[in-house]
């Protein structure tokens, strides 16, 4: 369910984004991992409900953001969601799509 954590085992929660498509199925997972200090695996699209998602559904501080690749349903919600939180940003976020405003 788009916008709601799952938690997939101890210290690990899955957030759908609202971005259903061939490629990405029901929508693109993002990860929590932790339960105090927070890292976001693939914070996903540039949607607004989706880097809200984040933040509330997140169980502490959002301290790292991490982008596995720069594919354009996998990192462009770095760039707002590091903006939001002050949380430190790694990997390859995907450049290319951070300038255009969000979506809602």
């Amino acid at each position: 369910m788009p916008g709601k954590a799952v938690e997939i085992t101890k210290g690990v929660r899955r957030i759908v984004a609202p971005n259903p498509g061939t490629m990405t199925g029901p929508g693109t997972n993002t990860y929590l991992v932790g339960d105090n200090e927070i890292a976001v695996i693939d914070p996903g699209p540039r949607i607004n409900r989706h880097i809200d998602a984040i933040q509330s559904e997140s169980p502490g501080r959002i301290r790292w953001i991490l982008c596995t690749h720069t594919h354009p349903d996998h990192s462009p919600g770095a760039s707002p969601l590091g903006e939001a939180t002050g949380a430190e940003i790694m990997g390859i976020p995907c450049l290319l799509y951070t300038s255009p405003s969000p979506r809602d």
